[in-house]
């Protein structure tokens, strides 16, 4: 029997107080399912999945890839068909179904989700996915406070520039709750809000983001309707100690856990986000000047004498702090890593 392998998402979002799922009508088979594909080439499951949804419905997406399930079915007796699917959440908005393939893309509660799927297989998958997300302390939090940062604040980073985005914002919510997870006495939803609006000063300018972003969570009316004056403090001075350029140790272990999450040292990540940063901050100088703005910034905040500390010495900052540095003192080596991404994201800013 033919082996098949394919990956996928299960998408979900805020949607006035009620979180729903993306479901597909496939013409093909004409099931009602999620987002999936072949793997193709030398792709990782993550790569596959993000790929297909891009490519069936036109979003892009964050992929919580400690989330996922596996179904597996039997088609005609002939091809054993394996699906690997990720829990995923939106980073952009515009959704177009992929005519060749697609019949209908539509949002559904997620009461209804069982219900309109079309195979016993899918909905068992689903299953096994919401029960991984219940363990999540979003899924714990009060609906309409989860609903609030994803409809109210988080839209509010579409404003910044892009090193600055919906994808930032998800990625610091999921490694500072890694990060929490290996500690002791906790408050997962205080992280949790923490990272939510750790870079929301933003708004007001950069130079003080850690104080404006402190202050607006603590005039947040929301906030205060959840959480009590000393719980709002934590948090508030959480996010004043956040920011690298810090001298100063945070004050609390919290301060310190979203501090460690916002560096997330991933090196080629940190240079993406470094070219994408100067594309939007300084659109009118050369490539050249970026390509030297670039390097003199990593170097500035990453090499062997460069500001950034590390407060609570993760293996995962610590292992790409070093791997980093490899990067910076082989100067022509990453200057191409920088070309090849100022290359990356100018034509698409072109396209745009």
């Amino acid at each position: 029997m033919k082996k098949e392998k394919s990956c996928g998402c299960i998408i979900y979002r805020y949607n006035k107080n009620v979180r729903e799922f993306l479901l597909i009508h496939q013409k093909y088979g004409d099931y009602i399912g999620f987002p999936k594909g072949h793997i193709e080439n030398d792709e990782t499951e993550i790569e596959t999945a993000y790929r297909e949804v891009r490519e069936e419905t036109n979003l892009d997406v964050f992929i919580f890839s400690d989330i996922k399930a596996k179904d597996h079915y039997i088609i005609d007796n002939r091809i054993d068909k394996e699906v690997i699917y990720f829990l995923a959440t939106p980073l952009s908005f515009e959704i177009n179904k992929q005519d060749d393939e697609i019949q209908d893309l539509k949002w559904v509660k997620e009461d209804l989700v069982s219900t309109k799927l079309t195979y016993d297989h899918g909905k068992k998958v689903f299953d096994d996915i919401i029960d991984q997300f219940k363990k999540h302390i979003e899924y714990q939090l009060d609906l309409n406070l989860v609903s609030y940062l994803y409809e109210t604040i988080l839209p509010i980073y579409r404003k910044f520039d892009k090193a600055h985005q919906y994808d930032h914002v998800h990625q610091v919510v999921k490694t500072s709750l890694e990060i929490a997870s290996t500690l002791k006495d906790i408050r997962l939803d205080l992280v949790y809000i923490i990272a939510f609006y750790h870079d929301i000063g933003n708004l007001y300018g950069r130079d003080m983001h850690h104080l404006t972003g402190a202050k607006y969570l603590e005039d947040d009316q929301m906030i205060n309707s959840y959480y009590h004056p000393d719980e709002i403090k934590i948090m508030k001075e959480a996010i004043e100690d956040h920011r690298a350029s810090h001298e100063n140790e945070p004050r609390s272990i919290y301060g310190k856990i979203i501090a460690e999450a916002d560096r997330d040292i991933i090196p080629l990540v940190i240079i993406s986000r470094t070219v994408l940063f100067g594309l939007s901050h300084y659109p009118n100088i050369t490539k050249d000047e970026h390509m030297i703005r670039a390097y003199e910034h990593l170097q500035e905040k990453y090499g062997q004498n460069g500001y950034l500390k590390l407060w609570l010495d993760s293996k995962k900052n610590v292992e790409g702090l070093s791997n980093l540095r490899q990067l910076i003192a082989d100067r022509v080596k990453i200057m191409q890593i920088i070309d090849n991404n100022y290359e990356k994201y100018n034509k698409i800013d072109k396209k745009i």
